[in-house]
């Protein structure tokens, strides 16, 4: 899934898609904590996010980096990290969804 989320999802209600999909709301509320790490490897500075869901089951996702370490700005590591390991929920979660038989 794209993660321009609210964009696919208001393109799904704009075409009528009326089955069962994810949310962002949904996995919102199965959140219950989200933390940062800013990690260094190989003279490189990276931020992942892990995601906690309810269960205790964390998903991290790909790590915001930068080319120049004179554009690193936390707030837009926290972003990017965020929206990359939100996109492995959603994939997580649509696999959870399919496999009920």
């Amino acid at each position: 899934m794209a993660q321009n989320h609210k964009q696919v999802a208001a393109m799904m209600k704009e075409l009528g898609c009326t089955g069962e999909h994810i949310t962002a709301s949904g996995i919102e509320e199965r959140i219950e904590e989200i933390d940062f790490a800013i990690v260094y490897l190989a003279g490189n500075k990276f931020m992942y996010c892990g995601i906690k869901m309810k269960g205790g089951f964390v998903v991290t996702g790909k790590p915001a980096a930068c080319i120049s370490p004179d554009n690193w700005r936390d707030e837009i590591g926290r972003k990017i990290s965020f929206d990359n390991t939100f996109s492995e929920i959603w994939q997580l979660e649509a696999y959870r969804k399919m496999g009920k038989d």
